[in-house]
Parts: structure tokens; sequence; C-alpha cells
């Protein structure tokens, strides 16, 4: 697909696809305001979803002349849920379209229903693709730059490991963070750690505390709020468990040299009251040797869920949680079955 660039005038409908938020909001935004500016006055926007709406009203809505404005911006969200007959009527209409309105169709899939994608001009076409590995760091850096918030190397990499790959879940998040510590502190990966366990919605580190207290009921209800709310990925969750594991390890092998608890958590700079009580409960809850057994089994989940679809991981995300509360690391789920899932 090619990507649309310096558009004067927008075009009657586009195919956007992919699962980056962020920029695909921007590009429709830019829609927006190309078309304002081309018909000299206000735009009404519609956001419709294939199941909750009549694709025929929908096109009725396209075809009737606006009354308060001076052209329309239709949104068909999730076009890859359209039905068969309602792809073939969006299709006959972008073949004649209303000149006075812009149809947008989008999908976090990589790909459409052939017909629409046959009917909708190339250059109409564009997949927005989250951000790589290699990417988010720099992005990272490069906004507390801008907005003159000074973060350590270890934060942006933390951040980089938590967060989802969208530009929409960091703009959200790193916003937060530079609006809560400001110019006049320097974000470390604790505060950041700390900000989070102190959020009220559940998120990676709230989802810490229940496992660390053996509670697998919680653990799995506040997973499922998570992924339902956009919160976090599956993914994003074992890197965020993973980091929080560690540290649990790392004081375990003090408390094991003889050291104490308190003694532990100055040493690894953890000083936030709550997160040492989190931290205390995953001690008496788990052994050394379980911990070790831990470590490896969310790295063979986190393999595991970069190898199967988005809808498998949510079905295995609570096999891993049982797998880690209940067998205290021993894997559930048997390993010669991985070949299985990743087909």
């Amino acid at each position: 697909m090619t990507e649309i660039k310096n558009l004067k005038l927008p075009m009657p409908c586009y195919l956007l696809l992919g699962p980056e938020v962020g920029e695909k909001n921007d590009f429709i935004q830019n829609i927006k305001d190309s078309l304002a500016k081309a018909f000299g006055g206000t735009v009404d926007s519609y956001n419709f979803y294939p199941y909750d709406s009549d694709i025929s009203d929908i096109i009725s809505i396209m075809k009737n002349i606006p009354l308060f404005a001076s052209a329309k911006l239709v949104l068909i969200k999730n076009c890859h849920d359209l039905k068969k007959k309602d792809v073939t009527l969006i299709a006959e209409y972008i073949k004649n379209p209303s000149k006075d309105c812009v149809l947008i169709l989008t999908s976090d899939n990589t790909k459409a229903d052939p017909v629409i994608g046959k009917v909708v001009p190339g250059e109409c076409q564009k997949i927005f693709w989250e951000m790589f590995e290699s990417t988010k760091k720099g992005w990272v850096v490069q906004f507390f730059r801008k907005e003159k918030v000074e973060i350590e190397n270890n934060a942006v990499s933390f951040l980089a490991d938590i967060l989802e790959g969208d530009t929409e879940s960091f703009k959200k998040e790193c916003n937060n963070l530079a609006l809560f510590f400001g110019q006049d502190e320097i974000i470390t990966e604790e505060k950041i750690a700390d900000f989070f366990y102190n959020r009220k919605e559940e998120n990676v580190f709230s989802l810490f505390d229940y496992i660390a207290q053996g509670d697998l009921e919680k653990s799995v209800v506040a997973a499922k709020n998570m992924i339902l709310s956009g919160e976090s990925a599956p993914i994003q969750m074992l890197s965020g468990l993973l980091w929080q594991i560690k540290n649990v390890y790392e004081i375990k092998k003090m408390i094991v040299q003889k050291k104490s608890f308190s003694e532990a958590c100055t040493e690894l700079n953890i000083r936030a009251k709550k997160m040492q009580g989190i931290y205390s409960s995953a001690i008496k809850n788990y052994s050394i040797n379980e911990i070790e057994k831990i470590i490896t089994l969310t790295a063979y989940y986190d393999l595991l869920f970069r190898s199967i679809r988005t809808e498998m991981q949510h079905i295995l995300l609570p096999v891993y949680l049982y797998s880690f509360i209940e067998n205290k690391g021993e894997n559930f789920l048997k390993r010669d079955l991985f070949p299985y899932f990743c087909s």
C-alpha cells in the first residue's frame, strides 16, 4: 500500500488498517481538517461499527445533503467485521461516492475484504504498524526531551517494555508521567513503578499485588479487566510482571546471604512502602527455587505469546497465572503443545 503524501484535497474514501492507533487517529484528523478547508466550513462527523448500525442507513447519511455543515466525514471502524452483503453495498457506494462526504474504513487488522481493497484506490490505502522495539526507546527519549523532563536510561527501557507499541498508549502514559513529575524531578525506574502502583485502575502492578498474595481469582479478573479497558496486552503484562519478579528474586538472594528485608530494599533502591509491602508478600508465598521456575515460566509464555494470535494469548493468560500462582512455576501447559498453539 502506498503512503499518502502532501494531499491538498481529501479523497472520497480511505482504507486505514493496522494496529497503530495514534498515527491512524492523527491521519484521520488531518483528513477532517483538509475536508473543512476544502469546503470552507464545519464538518459533520459520524462514527459507526458494523455490528450496531445498518449499512443502508449509513449509506443514506453519506448520500444526503448535510443540513448544518459544509461536508461530512463518516468513519466505519472494525471494517473486518462487515458482512458480505454490507461489503457489497459499500463497494457500490465507493464506485459512485458523494462529493461532499469522505468515508473512512478502519481496522486493527492488516487486511480487509478484497472486494473493498479493489474499489478503494491504492493511494488511499495505508497500513499503520506499531512501533518496532528498536524505535520505542527513541520515541520516549524524544518525548521527554521535548517536555524538558529528565528521565534516566533505565527508566526509558522500563517504559518501552511495559507499554504497548502504539503511539496512543505511549502518549497517554508519558503525558501522565510528565505532568505528575514535572521539570523539577528526574524520572527513574523506581518512580515510574511507584507511580503505577498508586493508580486506582488495574494495571500490571496491581496485578502483581494479587499474585504476590497468591490470589488467583483476583489476578485473573484484574488481567481480564486490563485487556477489556485497553490498559495492557498479555505481552506487556509479562514484561511488567517479569521486572517485579526479578526484584523479588534479588531480594530473596540477599536474604539468603543473611541480609534483612529492609537492607535488601535499600540496596535495590526500593523505597516506596506499598511496593515493599507487595514484595514482602511475594517473598512469603514463593521460595527462591519457585521464583527461579517462575522466571523460566514467564520467559516461556513470552515466547509463546509472541508466536500466536491475540485471541489465543487471551485464552492462555489464565493458564500462565494458574501455573504461576497455584503451581508455583510448574507449567500447567505441556511444552510439547507449543507447536499446536503456534500453528
